[in-house]
């Protein structure tokens, strides 16, 4: 039995997505993009940018699950920002019938692929090789996309 899973590292300035597929204790990555916003755009602008950008990603595949990291940030703005994210994200889902979407800590991510909590991107894109073999990530956040849909795989009991 195979499992397609959507993955969201959100953020105004870069969110990423990965499209993931989960056979028999396996991971392939389909497809991993992200979507750079420009500072300059109004926040309205942005957020439709990305609407638009995963939307696109719905049309083209079903899924069985769908999980986006936990947003945290000690600062008021960006947490504000991201919230904004959020909510345009899970609309977008909605719309699309989905009801339920997990959540995952940025930390139990990290323990999940690197055994420990405090790994830093680099480690966990380093791990990523064990789990799905060479992929070439354009960014970071396609990195931790691709991290936090193994670390839910594994949350289920599919990995």
């Amino acid at each position: 039995m195979s499992k397609i899973i959507l993955s969201l590292d959100l953020s105004l300035a870069c969110p990423a997505f990965a499209v993931l597929k989960v056979t028999d204790g396996k991971v392939k990555v389909i497809e991993v993009s992200h979507v750079k916003t420009k500072a300059k755009d109004s926040t309205g602008q942005r957020l439709f940018i990305i609407a638009n950008h995963l939307q696109d990603i719905l049309d083209r595949y079903e899924f069985d699950a769908y999980v986006m990291e936990k947003g945290f940030s000690k600062f008021p703005v960006a947490t504000q920002q991201l919230q904004r994210v959020v909510g345009v994200t899970l609309v977008t889902l909605y719309r699309n019938g989905v009801i339920n979407v997990g959540e995952l800590s940025p930390t139990t991510v990290k323990k999940g692929i690197t055994g420990s909590g405090k790994a830093s991107k680099e480690e966990l894109a380093t791990c990523l090789h064990d789990y799905v073999g060479d992929v070439k990530y354009k960014t970071d956040d396609e990195s931790d996309a691709v991290g936090v849909g193994i670390a839910f795989a594994k949350s289920k009991g599919w990995i």
